[in-house]
């Protein structure tokens, strides 16, 4: 019997996944059939399709928000290991401010404290690296927290405004009149009135710009200078 080789073991995972995206015995529901229903009888269908819409975006906003909190918990486990290093970091210098002090007065074993002061500078440099490290991933790791908390506060707006979509209409829309509404005759622009300007005095308002006199009118014309 021949052995299998690995491209019909490959064209083999090519038509399961295609088979897996377009079920196990094809469309539940043949597309052609549905597309002969009258468009005045698919109000369940539009309904039905608009929530699988709907609940796929809210599937994308889980999974952001998923990848979120996996974030945030890599930003507090390396907060936490930081704040750890900062302790180990005081508790090293304590100890080399005392021993230090110790073999300045000339207590104990001069070669052993030598030797302990050695191993402590030693862990001090190792606790430096150890910090640096760690201050430069939490950087890097709120920054990242950042921009995912942006990201997730959009596509909240977005499944947000989707979901109103259907207090407009099921299928997503506005409903528009089929009727052509007569174009109205547009109102002449207002004139804007001029507004006044306070008067101050030692930063006091105690009065207001009057308007302009209205301009008076022209007195009518004898009826003799009429005729002439």
């Amino acid at each position: 019997m021949q052995r299998k080789t690995p491209l019909f073991t490959l064209a083999a995972l090519l038509l399961l996944a295609t088979t897996a995206q377009a079920g196990w015995f094809g469309p539940v529901v043949d597309p052609v059939l549905v597309a002969q229903v009258p468009f005045d009888k698919r109000a369940a269908i539009t309904a039905a399709d608009f929530e699988l819409s709907a609940t796929g975006e809210e599937l994308k906003l889980a999974q952001m928000q998923y990848e979120l909190a996996d974030l945030q918990r890599d930003f507090a486990s390396t907060a936490s290991k930081l704040a750890k290093a900062n302790v180990k970091a005081a508790e090293l210098a304590l100890d080399i401010a005392r021993l230090e002090a110790v073999d300045a007065q000339g207590l104990g074993v001069k070669a052993d404290n030598l030797k302990t002061l050695g191993e402590l500078r030693s862990d001090k440099s190792k606790n430096e690296a150890e910090i640096h490290q760690l201050t430069s991933k939490l950087r890097t790791t709120d920054l990242m927290v950042r921009d995912n908390q942006q990201r997730v506060a959009a596509r909240e707006k977005d499944v947000a405004a989707f979901r109103a979509r259907k207090a407009a209409g099921t299928s997503g829309n506005a409903p528009t009149s089929s009727a052509k509404p007569n174009p109205a005759t547009p109102a002449p622009p207002a004139i804007p009135a001029t507004p006044s300007t306070p008067t101050t005095v030692m930063g006091e308002v105690i009065s207001e710009t009057p308007s302009p006199d209205p301009i008076p009118a022209t007195p009518a014309l004898p009826e003799g200078d009429l005729k002439n």
